[in-house]
């Protein structure tokens, strides 16, 4: 008689609960817990056959739980699932150690609610799971009446669900593209200090360069001196190096660059506009044929 009193209240509780309040996402996935680690696949290594099973049935159940939390949805169809059952070893207090790595069962049943709470209630009592943790979960829920203005909300799953139906987090896939893409602010501070040492280092070569191309511009008289390309500082140096011994070895080719601009590209010649291109790949000795 007293457990059959026991029983009896055990469902008018659980009754009163469905009555009284819904059951959200994260709450639904905590009170799998048990459920979980008595059939994931990755505790059926051995096992290909039953692995493959629960691996299947895990992905139609998921596929259920989430139809259950979109907002209008409203035709079900009953899904019947099987899946091989860890057992448990009853003196054990450890949700995840309290199965038994070798021994299993197989337990088939159909799902046809229409609410988390019911859903998860039959798949425990299924599997002779126990359902006392569920009086616990979401104790601050609203009631069922106030459910309706969440159902709008975009779901969010419990980080377990991830890890146990291999579907990516939104979450985590956010975090990780904020941690991975660079911005110009996060890129100016990374690297502002290199650019400083590098500037610093360069002042001497960037001085020499001025004073180069000073000296030349009034030697030869010519309206400016320009870079088709952006060569380094070291390089620009050489090339009006180049230039200046061409002077001193053969100063009579050179009259007719008066009042003209020098530009160092890829090739020599004479542009359209009338500058002087002086190829930075030829020896400067080839520049007298312009």
């Amino acid at each position: 008689f007293y457990y059959f009193t026991r029983l009896c209240l055990e469902k008018i509780l659980l009754q009163c609960i469905l009555q009284s309040r819904t059951l959200s996402g994260a709450d639904a996935i905590n009170a799998l817990r048990p459920f979980y680690f008595a059939v994931h696949p990755d505790f059926f290594g051995q096992h290909p056959k039953e692995r493959e099973v629960n691996e299947n049935s895990l992905k139609r159940l998921n596929g259920y739980l989430e139809n259950l939390q979109k907002p209008g949805f409203r035709s079900f169809k009953p899904t019947q699932l099987t899946f091989y059952v860890r057992e448990r070893d009853p003196n054990s207090s450890n949700v995840q150690e309290s199965f038994s790595a070798s021994g299993f069962r197989a337990v088939s049943f159909t799902l046809h609610t229409r609410d988390l709470l019911s859903t998860v209630l039959d798949i425990l009592n299924s599997c002779s799971l126990s359902t006392e943790h569920i009086q616990s979960l979401n104790a601050n829920s609203q009631p069922h009446k106030d459910a309706k203005s969440t159902l709008n909300r975009p779901i969010k799953w419990d980080k377990t669900y991830y890890s146990f139906t291999g579907f990516k987090d939104p979450e985590e896939e956010l975090e990780q593209a904020q941690r991975v893409e660079t911005t110009l602010i996060s890129w100016l501070d990374d690297n502002e200090a290199s650019a400083v040492k590098k500037l610093k280092k360069s002042l001497p070569l960037r001085k020499e360069l001025e004073r180069l191309k000073f000296e030349l511009s009034h030697q030869l008289q010519l309206s400016d001196i320009r870079w088709q390309r952006s060569w380094g500082i070291a390089h620009r140096c050489s090339q009006l190096h180049s230039l200046g011994r061409l002077v001193q070895q053969r100063p009579e080719v050179l009259k007719n660059v008066k009042g003209r601009t020098v530009v160092f590209t890829d090739r020599s010649g004479m542009s359209a506009a009338g500058h002087i291109m002086l190829g930075t790949m030829d020896v400067h000795h080839h520049w007298t044929k312009v």
